[in-house]
C-alpha cells in the first residue's frame, strides 16, 4: 500500500522540496476522496486501481524507450522521460523545469507552489510524489505564445506537476500537447497549476492524444487573481483510461470560459470534471463540453459551478452535451449548482442523445451515403471549437486528432 511508503520517497527524493511533499502526503492520507455510484450498473465511471496508483507513485521507467524524432519539431518546450529542450530564446519568459526552479527561482517557487496543494486525495498523492515538471513564468506586461510538447513514454509510469505563472497585465496563450510515444500500459499522473495575475489575459490550450492503453490522470487548476481573465480549451482523445479534472479558482471581477470536447472509443473509459469555485465579486463562468461515444466506451461530463458566499454579482453556467454513436456505448451527465447566496445568476443544461434520423435522411437525400452523413453530422457537433480561436496551429492540431 502506498501508505507505508513515507520513508522509501523521502529518500528517493531527497531535499527537492521535501517539506511540501510532507504536507501533501498527510492531506493525502487525511482526506480520501468520497466513493460515488453514477450508473445503476456502474460503481464508477473511470475505476483507478490501487496497483496503478502505486505503480503512478513510485514511477517506473521504461526499458524500451524510444529516442524522440520530433526533438525538432516547432515547439518552445519539448519533454520527454529523459530531458527538458528548451527552444524558446526569449530572455523575457523564464522556462525550466520543476528541479532548476527550486533553486533558481526560490521566491516565486515558495509564494506559489508550496500554497498550492489542491482539493482531492489523488492529486495529492501526484503533488507528494511528483518526479519533475515544467515551470513556466511570464513576468509583467508580456505579450507571448508558447508552445509544449510532452512525448512521455507509453511504458513508463510517472507522476509530474507543471506550473505557469502569468504575471500582471500580461496576454499570454499556452498549447500544451500531450502525445503517445510507443505502446504500453503505463500510468501518467500530472498536476498543471496556472496562477493569472491581475489584469492578465490567458488562453490555455489541452490536448491529451497519449497511447491507448494508459491510464491517465490530470487535474488543471487555474487561479484567477483581481480582473484577470481565461479561456481554456481541453481536448481529450487518447488513453485507455481518462480522469480530466478541471477546477478554476476565481476571484473579484474575473472571467473563466472553457471549452472541451472528448471522444471515446473502443473500450475507453473518461470521467470529464470541469468546475468553478468562486470566492470574488462579479465573477464569470462559461464551461461547455461536449462529448461522442463510440463502440463500447463510455463518458461521464460532472461539472460544478460553485459560488460561494462572498461571490455576489457573480454569474455561473454549466452545458454538457453527449453524442452517443453506439448501443453499446454509456453517456453520464451530472452537473450542479452549488450557489451559497442569492445574489448571483446560474443554471445548467444536459443532454443525451443518438443521432437524428431525420438529419441523416436529409443528408442522404443529398446525395451522401449513411457514413458519410453520419461523419458531417459528428464533425458539425464538435466543429464548433474552430469558432472559438484563431489560433491556427491549435486548430490544425485539433482537426487532425479529430478526423473520424
Amino acid at each position: 500500500m502506498i501508505e507505508d511508503y513515507l520513508d522509501t520517497l523521502n529518500e528517493r527524493f531527497k531535499q527537492f522540496d521535501i517539506e511540501y511533499r510532507k504536507q501533501a502526503y498527510i492531506y493525502y492520507l487525511k482526506y480520501p476522496d468520497p466513493p460515488y455510484k453514477e450508473s445503476p450498473d456502474r460503481k464508477e465511471y473511470v475505476h483507478i486501481t490501487e496497483d496503478e496508483l502505486e505503480r503512478m507513485a513510485y514511477g517506473e521507467v521504461s526499458i524500451s524507450v524510444k529516442k524522440d524524432e520530433k526533438i525538432d519539431s516547432d515547439f518552445d518546450l519539448i519533454v520527454t522521460d529523459s530531458e527538458f529542450k528548451i527552444k524558446n530564446k526569449r530572455k523575457d519568459v523564464y522556462i525550466s523545469n520543476m528541479d532548476n526552479a527550486f533553486t533558481e527561482k526560490r521566491e516565486l517557487f515558495d509564494k506559489y507552489v508550496d500554497g498550492e496543494f489542491g482539493e482531492y486525495n489523488r492529486e495529492y498523492l501526484i503533488n507528494f510524489s511528483y518526479e519533475n515538471g515544467y515551470f513556466i513564468y511570464v513576468p509583467d506586461d508580456t505579450t507571448a505564445e508558447l508552445k509544449i510538447e510532452s512525448l512521455q513514454d507509453s511504458n513508463s509510469s510517472f507522476t509530474f506537476k507543471n506550473v505557469i505563472i502569468i504575471g500582471r497585465n500580461s496576454n499570454v496563450e499556452i498549447t500544451d500537447i500531450y502525445e503517445k510515444n510507443n505502446v504500453g500500459k503505463g500510468v501518467h499522473g500530472r498536476n498543471i497549476y496556472l496562477f493569472c495575475e491581475e489584469n492578465s489575459r490567458v488562453t490555455y490550450n489541452y490536448i491529451q492524444n497519449e497511447g491507448k492503453d494508459i491510464t491517465n490522470l490530470t487535474y488543471v487548476r487555474p487561479t484567477l487573481y483581481r480582473n484577470s481573465e481565461i479561456k481554456i480549451i481541453d481536448v481529450n482523445i487518447g488513453s485507455r483510461k481518462v480522469f480530466y479534472n478541471h477546477e478554476s479558482k476565481m476571484y473579484d471581477n474575473t472571467t473563466m470560459k472553457s471549452y472541451g470536447i472528448n471522444v471515446s472509443k473502443g473500450l475507453q473509459e473518461m470521467d470529464i470534471w470541469d468546475s468553478s469555485l468562486q470566492y470574488g465579486k462579479y465573477s464569470n463562468c462559461d464551461i461547455n463540453i461536449k462529448g461522442v461515444v463510440f463502440d463500447h466506451s463510455s463518458t461521464m461530463h460532472r461539472g460544478n459551478i460553485d459560488i460561494e458566499p462572498e461571490g455576489i454579482k457573480s454569474t455561473g453556467f454549466y452545458g454538457s452535451a453527449i453524442l452517443l454513436m453506439s448501443e453499446n456505448g454509456k453517456g453520464n451527465s451530472k452537473p450542479a449548482l452549488l450557489i451559497k447566496n442569492n445574489d448571483t445568476k446560474s443554471k445548467h443544461s444536459s443532454s443525451i442523445s443518438s443521432l437524428d434520423p431525420e438529419q441523416v435522411f436529409y443528408l442522404r437525400s443529398k446525395g451522401l451515403n449513411e457514413k458519410e452523413s453520419e461523419k458531417l453530422i459528428i464533425e458539425g457537433f464538435i466543429g464548433y471549437i474552430n469558432d472559438i480561436t484563431n489560433n491556427t496551429f491549435l486548430k490544425d492540431s485539433i482537426n487532425k486528432l479529430l478526423k473520424l
